[in-house]
């Protein structure tokens, strides 16, 4: 099927949709972004640069040497250790944005505007990408993504896998990371830099659907980016969490004890690094954490003052939840229609 520009999101707007934009004195509208999402777990991840251009190498020890207890005069059998190499990959998420050159000069005085409006869109749209693809994505399903945290612990009987007993398909997940540079990490290529690139393509040919040329202005965004999962021991996933039953009270029938399951998930965690687990829920796990919190004797769930976002005049400091000591933080990029997943296969 050949392309149209109406197949693409971002189409080049009409002057109908550009008045959307702009009130009735000339002045831009303010947007409201409803199609933002809360994805604080971008604002946690560590990046550093790969050890390659297309991806970062991780030696990681399988096993360890065998060692004996001898006896004079008498020898023992050579060992050693075993050592494989894992490649996690860099991958590249871009977005352009066209917008008709005449559009802008038509309202020449609120053109900077308009362009800043729709960076702002394509930035969060990035971001969302991006949340998804660090907890869903799949290099077997989509080999030009990364590969995310779900296809890594993708079985309820996994060692850092805790089973909450959902089945079907509406089931969530808890995700537990331990974020630093041999535990977690984003990575981005070797010799580059880190973050989002945006660039100003400023003005040129563009073509309609059927090949007939017009001026345009446009800009490229550019995310070069992986993840890279140094030690499987510090991300945790409570899987199989059944949507439905968090709203029930302790004592009905199907009730899940997220607490429990924390309790049980966080252990799995090496102790040392236990002090830099950060959570990661949805909305809907969330509220039903808070929920159970409020159960006479359940001291799991506190709340403490974080003054990370104090860049503002309006974000002084804000509440957290904090559960077994580490931070919970909202993403709405972890869906409530995960297929329950299921034991390993035997071999």
């Amino acid at each position: 099927m050949p392309y149209t520009p109406d197949m693409d999101p971002f189409k080049v707007r009409t002057l109908a949709e550009w008045g959307a934009f702009f009130a009735k004195d000339g002045r831009p509208n303010h947007v409201i972004e409803l199609m933002d999402q809360e994805n604080t777990i971008l604002d946690d991840i560590l990046w550093k640069p790969a050890t390659d251009k297309d991806g970062n190498r991780t030696a990681l020890r399988l096993q360890l040497p065998t060692v004996y207890w001898r006896r004079l005069y008498q020898g023992i059998d050579m060992s050693k250790s075993m050592v494989t190499i894992v490649k996690d990959p860099v991958a590249m998420m871009e977005g352009r944005s066209i917008i008709d050159a005449k559009l802008l000069k038509i309202h020449e005085s609120q053109a900077k505007a308009y362009r800043e409006s729709e960076a702002r869109a394509f930035m969060e749209a990035m971001r969302q990408e991006l949340a998804t693809a660090i907890f869903y994505g799949n290099i077997k399903g989509n080999p030009d993504g990364i590969f995310g945290l779900d296809p890594r612990y993708a079985f309820s009987n996994s060692p850092n896998v805790v089973d909450a007993g959902g089945t079907g398909a509406n089931n969530t997940s808890m995700f537990g990371v331990v974020w630093g540079e041999n535990e977690v990490t984003g990575i981005y290529p070797k010799d580059s830099a880190a973050g989002l690139a945006h660039t100003d393509l400023g003005e040129a040919d563009a073509f309609d659907e059927i090949g007939r040329p017009f001026r345009a202005v446009s800009d490229l965004y550019e995310w070069n980016v992986g993840l890279s999962v140094r030690d499987w021991r510090t991300v945790v996933r409570i899987c199989n969490i059944p949507v439905e039953s968090l709203t029930l009270k302790k004592g009905d029938a199907g009730f899940v004890d997220l607490h429990r399951l924390t309790i049980m998930a966080k252990n799995k965690i090496p102790q040392e690094k236990r002090t830099r687990l950060r959570w990661y829920v949805n909305q809907e796990v969330m509220t039903a954490l808070e929920l159970q919190a409020s159960d006479a004797g359940n001291v799991t769930l506190v709340y403490r003052k974080e003054d990370t976002r104090a860049a503002g005049p309006l974000f002084k400091s804000y509440m957290v939840p904090d559960l077994h000591g580490a931070p919970i933080r909202q993403c709405d990029a972890i869906l409530t229609t995960e297929e329950a997943l299921v034991p390993a296969p035997a071999v």
